[in-house]
């Protein structure tokens, strides 16, 4: 558990400096901390970084604590985010107001350290115990790879963060060529063992950490790519048209004698349509178009920014 403490970052939001310091010094030897000064520069600031946990002072100039916590609670960004507040007061209502905002926890002024500590670690143990289950949710079994409710939760996400920044993003659709033939000449033993060489290969073929690859559908697959241009785009596709070649994966039932892919693919160099749903349905017509075309092939089409 260490190790995931000294990952973990804390977001200290407070105005008042020596306050700030007395969180800082209790917290910094075991966490990495970032300040913010006020309510609103933290809602600007979690918009493009999310901490692992806020420590939010509740009163605060402008707009207090409790009303920042209850807007971080209501975007889709920061809503899983825990917060912990720092109070003056001793009162059951004070206590109570932070509870109904949307507080995990909270510690009262002056702050015990080995209180503070002892509460701030048992959040970071609860949300790491928690990004476990999310993961074990979120990988197919056979495969190994992201799945399909990955996908769901994660893709209007990637697509949202996108728009908000003007970043490029692209979308790959792939599917295995005549797979149900192959099932049919070599088994669905055989068959799973290919889908998990398959997964593998596209996976081998995406070495950056932002960019994710799931299955989607029995012998279908897609690929979240963001800030990845048309060019980016091209060079990937074609380095997983390629991979499949090399790897000379036999198929009886296909008229290459060996596994090959279908590929869709979408892109946007400044993204407006922050829909997961309609850039699977744009990927989608470009994966019939590639089959349509004999197979083995990349359909590659710009999603406009104005749809």
């Amino acid at each position: 558990m260490e190790q995931a403490n000294s990952c973990a970052e804390i977001l200290i939001v407070e105005d008042d400096d020596i306050n700030y310091l007395v969180l800082e010094k209790i917290l910094s030897q075991s966490y990495r901390i970032t300040r913010c000064t006020s309510g609103l520069q933290c809602m600007q600031y979690c918009q493009s970084k999310q901490p692992d946990i806020i420590l939010m002072d509740v009163e605060m100039p402008e707009m207090d604590g409790l009303d920042t916590c209850k807007l971080l609670k209501h975007s889709d960004l920061t809503k899983d985010i825990p917060i912990i507040f720092v109070t003056s007061h001793h009162r059951d209502e004070e206590q109570t107001l932070c509870w109904q905002a949307g507080g995990c926890d909270f510690v009262v002024k002056p702050v015990n350290a080995l209180t503070l500590m002892h509460r701030v670690k048992a959040q970071v143990q609860l949300l790491h115990q928690h990004r476990q289950l999310k993961k074990m949710a979120f990988i197919d079994g056979l495969t190994q790879i992201y799945n399909r409710h990955y996908l769901t939760s994660e893709l209007d996400k990637c697509l949202s963060y996108a728009k908000r920044n003007g970043t490029a993003f692209s979308l790959i659709m792939a599917d295995i060529d005549w797979f149900k033939k192959y099932n049919d000449f070599y088994g669905h033993v055989k068959g799973d063992e290919c889908l998990k060489r398959v997964a593998q290969l596209i996976k081998s073929n995406h070495h950056r950490g932002a960019d994710a690859v799931v299955r989607y559908g029995g012998e279908e697959f897609v690929c979240i790519m963001p800030q990845v241009d048309i060019n980016g785009l091209t060079t990937l596709a074609r380095g997983l048209k390629q991979s499949l070649q090399d790897a000379r994966l036999p198929h009886e039932g296909s008229k290459f004698g060996f596994v090959t892919l279908s590929i869709g693919g979408i892109y946007s160099n400044c993204v407006r349509q922050a829909s997961g749903q309609k850039w699977l349905e744009a990927a989608d017509e470009q994966l019939y178009l590639s089959k349509n075309n004999g197979r083995n092939e990349i359909s590659i089409k710009e999603l406009p920014c104005d749809e």
